[in-house]
């Protein structure tokens, strides 16, 4: 059997959905092909800060996320003290994120590009890509026992975190790039409605300090989603078990927020986050990669979901440029605007959470930004990546000047 569009789609997450929206919604034939079957779990702390909020909004679920749990900023702990540190007033983003169960949030978001005019198949495991005199054709793919093929003009690779089909593009993630990884459960909880995303800045193995953060997110629904990232900017990262990790991050949270294992209402949850930019370039002849796929998770707090919405469009965009105009096959101007967009950001990023990797200096940091709300008010505007354009605000400053200093060579 094969089938011919505009545009195939491989993975149905936050990336695949936002570019299929896109397409779909400017009359192009666009099919997604997504492994599982919708409703599914990903490893994820549902946390949604105000650049996804802005994209989920332009893609027209404005009513919908009315009825999610809304936050209004980090409520930080370590070095024994807490800050309570808001979403900064700015033009450009609003000042609040949200919380939705990635279950549930990718099947809204998937559904919504459905409804603009985008087929999906699911239960269908994309195979490899067509090559055909040096362009990317289509796809192989086996569903119901058959295997079936896909022509298109375009190719969007959207398949998250797992690598079997980027490879057969010719794409392999940067080893030296830092990686995350993180793992995460529910609990019934009375924190349910607490109005802000808790931050643990100390995760301990033994008695070193470890690059990553501990989370607690009101989920809204009587539950809470808490977990543990961990940076792979440290030497012994491979040694360190992620569940006992987990266990010993939830034995010491607050005892009236009854967050621990009697309470636990789902398995544990791990995974690996790519970041940093850590797959390039992000095009070839006839195919593109979005999101985790192109290694597009902030290194800075592990935020996935914005950036895979946020390029999921802009590829989506560049192709319907090229589809309307007939421009060349291989869009390095997709890639172009990529570097422009989080080249210096990204490259700031990487030296963060290489400088964090170690242990003494990490502690010394932390102990450091919890004495002052100020600087640690800026380290959220930094971390979550909140730069506006028409800000003159200290904190403005400050990020695009770290930004410059980021391209300097050492």
């Amino acid at each position: 059997m094969s089938t011919e569009v505009d545009v195939a789609i491989v993975g149905g997450g936050p990336s695949g959905s936002a570019a299929a929206h896109y397409l779909a919604s400017r009359g192009h034939s666009v099919l997604v092909l997504e492994k599982k079957t919708f409703p599914r779990e990903k490893t994820c702390g549902d946390g949604l800060t105000p650049r996804a909020v802005k994209v989920l909004e332009e893609m027209g679920l404005g009513e919908e996320l009315a009825t999610w749990e809304r936050v209004r900023g980090l409520r930080v702990h370590a070095a024994g003290k807490t800050l309570e540190l808001a979403f900064p007033e700015l033009e450009q983003w609003c000042n609040y994120g949200l919380v939705k169960p990635r279950k549930d949030l990718d099947k809204i978001v998937l559904d919504n590009a459905e409804a603009a005019g985008a087929k999906v198949l699911y239960a269908t495991q994309v195979k490899e890509a067509i090559f055909e005199d040096g362009m990317c054709r289509g796809i192989r793919a086996r569903r119901d026992g058959q295997l079936e093929e896909v022509r298109s003009k375009w190719v969007v690779s959207a398949e998250g975190s797992a690598t079997t089909f980027t490879r057969t593009l010719g794409r392999e993630r940067r080893a030296s790039y830092p990686m995350g990884l993180a793992v995460r459960q529910y609990f019934r909880s009375p924190m349910e409605h607490s109005g802000w995303f808790e931050a643990y800045l100390e995760v301990r193995s033994g008695p070193d300090s470890l690059p990553g953060y501990g989370w607690v997110f009101p989920v809204g629904d009587g539950t809470v989603n808490a977990g543990v990232g961990l940076l792979s900017t440290f030497g012994g990262w491979r040694d360190i078990n992620l569940h006992d990790l987990q266990r010993n991050f939830i034995s010491q949270l607050p005892e009236e927020w009854e967050v621990n294992f009697e309470t636990v209402c789902s398995k544990a949850r791990a995974g690996r986050l790519f970041m940093g930019q850590s797959v390039w370039p992000p095009h070839g002849p006839g195919f593109v990669l979005v999101g985790d796929a192109a290694g597009m998770i902030n290194p800075c707090n592990g935020e996935g979901i914005a950036y895979g919405y946020e390029t999921g469009r802009m590829a989506a965009r560049h192709i319907d440029e090229a589809l309307g105009n007939g421009s060349s096959p291989s869009l390095s101007s997709y890639t172009e605007e990529m570097t422009e967009t989080y080249g210096p950001y990204y490259r700031l990023g990487r030296k963060f959470v290489k400088l964090i990797g170690h242990p003494e200096l990490m502690e010394r940091l932390v102990s450091m930004g919890m004495s002052s709300k100020r600087v640690m008010g800026f380290a959220l505007t930094l971390l979550a990546n909140l730069e506006d354009e028409n800000a003159r605000g200290s904190q403005q400053r400050g990020l695009k000047a770290l930004k410059k200093l980021a391209e300097l060579k050492p």
